[in-house]
């Protein structure tokens, strides 16, 4: 009985260390000061394609951008977005919009997120009454 217990207790704290604590999107809203100060870039855009690498583990998404909030970013811009904690999401549905918040990387208009969803999509923005404005 007790081994069973202990089993039930380990398994319970396994999960919950694997599961993200709050939804990164809302994280984003309530944290916009300090993801705007760790990004180089930070846009709202148009998503217009995107594809996932199981190998690598990572999201390849292009954007049209539409408004620029820092990073002075403009066209078309691709996102390496690692989906390597459970704080990972994916962008979907292309043409849906999104505010991302992403760093640079050594390659011209190629920006990328590090393992925690620093975007927010339109849907939530307005279901939260945000703009990074």
């Amino acid at each position: 009985m007790v081994k069973l217990v202990l089993t039930s207790l380990l398994l319970a704290f396994s999960l919950a260390s694997e599961s993200c604590p709050i939804s990164p999107f809302k994280r984003v809203t309530m944290e916009h000061e300090r993801f705007l100060e760790e990004s180089n870039i930070v846009f709202f855009g148009s998503l217009d394609s995107e594809e996932i690498d199981e190998e690598a583990m990572e999201q390849v998404a292009t954007f049209t951008v539409i408004k620029s909030y820092k990073g002075n970013v403009s066209g078309k811009v691709t996102i390496i977005n690692k989906l390597s904690s459970s704080c990972s999401r994916t962008f979907q549905a292309p043409k849906s919009a999104f505010y991302v918040y992403a760093k640079a990387t050594e390659q011209r208009a190629i920006y990328q997120i590090s393992g925690f969803a620093s975007f927010v999509p339109l849907s939530n923005a307005q279901e939260y009454e945000w703009s990074p404005e």
